[in-house]
């Protein structure tokens, strides 16, 4: 499951668990199926291990996702006076994206960088970064399976659901036998997987599928169809009586990619607070993560997001104006290549 070049660092990161009695762990904001599930995977395992870790999720762990997570009290304060011997951050390309604040003393607390965004920045003391991996969940299985940490079915469960999740059910451009390899490793265990079959086949509330229709009901296309993007306002979210988290559970970013002439999509909306947000989705090759890096944000070539204080229409107009380009500037190049 471990590419080769990666075995000096996650053998590093081995021994530095091994040597170490507490331990932090930490992903990013609005954890979504991989964060969460690497981070309940990994305390699960440190737990069984006999180790004592703390878990730092500043925005909680989403409802739709609890059924994975171990009865742990979480760390929520914005800055974190750490004296853990480890600081494990996942699936996050910056510290900052955490939400925290972390107070450490580096000659004591050694903060380790586990993610497989191409956009990570590096700042680890020590980077386990694969951007090949299907997922965090994939890193942290054979983190596990080489440190011969605890992986029962328990662990095997957290895994499975940012693998299946982050890999859009193993069906991104690209994907390794490595995330096939993972997902062995987790049935080895005898994991019942029908609690994620369910929460993805027959998880979406009524509301979720409301937001779902009015997303599909008002699309625009651009770029001779090759561009699809939507813009869900507060005020469309009021009517259909829906919020913020419906946007994330109605599967929308991924879904107008199912046009057969559309290769490139981003969906932008705003929260209650006024903070907006875009999620840029592709296929084909198109590289959306140099548009919400522009944007101040970060991700995968074909998936990634930002946020910004902004209004919605201003964001709106910013992410269409760029992505336009980025597709068109990408067919231009196939047309002369």
């Amino acid at each position: 499951m471990l590419p080769t070049e990666l075995l000096p660092v996650v053998s590093k990161i081995t021994t530095l668990i091994a040597d170490s009695s507490r331990i932090l762990v930490a992903a990013h904001l609005r954890p979504d199926g991989d964060a969460t599930g690497s981070v309940s995977g990994l305390v699960k395992s440190l737990l069984k291990a006999g180790k004592k870790v703390d878990t730092a999720l500043l925005d909680g762990v989403p409802e739709r996702f609890a059924f994975v997570f171990p009865p742990v009290e979480l760390l929520r304060q914005p800055v974190i006076d750490s004296d853990h011997d480890l600081i494990i951050i996942l699936d996050s390309g910056d510290e900052s994206r955490t939400g925290f604040t972390f107070k450490r003393n580096p000659e004591k607390t050694c903060l380790i960088n586990i993610d497989h965004h191409a956009s990570n920045t590096m700042f680890g003391d020590i980077n386990y970064v694969d951007t090949g991996a299907s997922s965090a969940c994939e890193m942290v299985a054979a983190l596990l399976h080489h440190a011969e940490l605890p992986f029962d079915s328990e662990v095997a469960l957290s895994l499975m659901l940012g693998l299946v999740t982050d890999s859009r059910s193993f069906q991104n451009e690209g994907i390794r036998a490595s995330a096939h390899l993972a997902a062995a490793k987790i049935l080895q265990t005898g994991v019942n997987t029908t609690p994620i079959l369910n929460l993805l086949n027959s998880g979406k509330s009524e509301t979720d599928l409301r937001v779902q229709g009015f997303g599909l009901s008002n699309f625009q296309l651009h770029c001779q169809n090759r561009l699809a993007t939507l813009v869900i306002r507060q005020s469309d979210l009021a009517r259909l009586k829906a919020s913020f988290g419906n946007v994330f559970a109605s599967g929308l970013f991924n879904q107008m990619l199912s046009i057969n002439e559309t290769f490139a999509s981003v969906v932008i909306f705003e929260r209650e607070d006024g903070m907006s947000f875009c999620e840029f989705r592709s296929r084909g090759g198109i590289d959306v993560k140099e548009v919400a890096v522009a944007m101040g944000g970060g991700g995968h070539v074909p998936a990634s997001g930002c946020s910004r204080a902004i209004a919605v229409d201003d964001l709106a107009k910013e992410a269409i104006e760029l992505m336009t380009k980025q597709v068109n500037n990408f067919f231009a190049r196939q047309e002369n290549a």
